[in-house]
């Protein structure tokens, strides 16, 4: 687990550069060598890599650290799985088999996931919606068979998918708070969380570490970044964080676009290279416009950086399936700073992402203050 090597990770068009930092006074006790450098990473939550570096006082406070990771996720992944049953837990995927027939009693983090989920309904103005189950759903099953039988790959009809968008309609998912019940009210609705679950449990997953005692980390969910605190190393200031380039990812390559530095924040990207399969010459990727029910067509990527990890998640969809204007004001209302990355290679980005970005203000590893 102790590896004091200059760590790198390219993972869902987000690379950590732990090398790439200004150089500033750090605490005492690293200024004093008192921090060791630590990494840990698991599979099998949220179907990514987990990977956890950080800067700590002992091996024996970080493996704690880490485990609470571990388990904050492991039980949160179950919770919103909606493909498998775990005994004894009634989980998203239980509530879907109930649809139309009976509210399902749940652990109150699926009831506050479902509020999140519906808050990011209302702020992104349908832009992000949970009940798409059904079409996505479709998609999910021809995106799987084209990737396994290329040769057969092909694409939904476009009468199956409006008649699955009838049954979308987040009101009719039924929040009993006091009872802590989930109801489908629409027998051919289903959830599908993933634009969402993965960001809000890393968020919990990071309070979860710093409860543990974790000060200096980065966390790695495939590909949402985490930052906690600064590197507690003696020498740098803030993490530096890779884009990469969208245009250098279907063929394999990892280009990074831009460098950006912070602390305290959250960084997702989406784009059309993460989950895709290809229909005569033509890439179908996962991220769905919910109007034209087709994968989203504006850019080849965008890159989201917020205070909490969830919003960062679901603006990341939310603004790449929306119009450059539209995902403006939605970026604006929720105080996020975005870099759009359009089709042709060109470039737009808020004022607050310039602020921070390489690629933009020029910084070097020694110009961040």
């Amino acid at each position: 687990m102790k590896n004091k090597v200059c760590w790198g990770l390219l993972i869902m068009g987000i690379t950590t550069l732990l090398a790439g930092c200004s150089f500033a006074p750090a605490p005492a006790k690293a200024e004093q060598g008192l921090y060791e450098k630590y990494e840990a990473e698991f599979i099998g939550t949220f179907d990514v890599k987990i990977q956890l570096i950080g800067y700590a006082e002992s091996e024996e406070s970080f493996t704690r650290a880490s485990q609470a990771v571990y388990d904050k996720m492991t039980g949160l992944n179950q919770l919103f799985d909606i493909y498998h049953d775990y005994e004894g837990i009634n989980n998203l995927k239980t509530v879907n088999d109930a649809a139309g027939k009976e509210p399902v009693k749940v652990d109150p983090e699926i009831i506050d996931l479902l509020l999140f989920c519906k808050e990011a309904y209302r702020r992104t103005g349908g832009l992000v919606n949970v009940a798409m189950g059904a079409p996505l759903r479709i998609w999910h099953d021809y995106r799987t068979e084209g990737t396994r039988f290329p040769a057969n790959a092909s694409l939904p009809a476009m009468d199956d998918l409006t008649e699955a968008e009838k049954h979308t309609d987040i009101e009719q998912v039924i929040i009993d708070k006091e009872n802590n019940t989930v109801y489908l009210e629409d027998p051919l609705m289903s959830l599908d969380v993933g634009a969402v679950a993965k960001g809000y449990s890393a968020e919990w997953a990071k309070k979860a570490a710093k409860e543990a005692g974790l000060e200096s980390a980065i966390i790695n969910a495939g590909g949402n970044i985490l930052t906690i605190g600064q590197p507690l190393d003696g020498i740098r200031q803030r993490w530096g964080i890779g884009i990469q380039d969208p245009g250098q990812r279907v063929d394999g390559t990892t280009n990074i676009l831009d460098t950006i530095y912070l602390n305290d924040r959250a960084v997702v990207s989406s784009g059309y290279y993460e989950r895709y399969y290809v229909v005569d010459g033509e890439i179908y990727h996962h991220i769905i416009d919910p109007v034209t029910l087709m994968p989203a067509k504006h850019y080849a990527a965008v890159t989201v950086v917020h205070e909490d990890s969830g919003i960062a998640d679901y603006l990341s969809t939310a603004i790449f399936t929306a119009p450059y204007e539209k995902g403006l004001e939605v970026a604006k209302a929720h105080g996020a700073e975005v870099l759009w990355v359009f089709h042709d290679g060109s470039t737009k980005a808020t004022e607050g992402y310039r602020k921070m970005s390489k690629m933009y203000s020029g910084y070097s590893s020694q110009d961040i203050k």
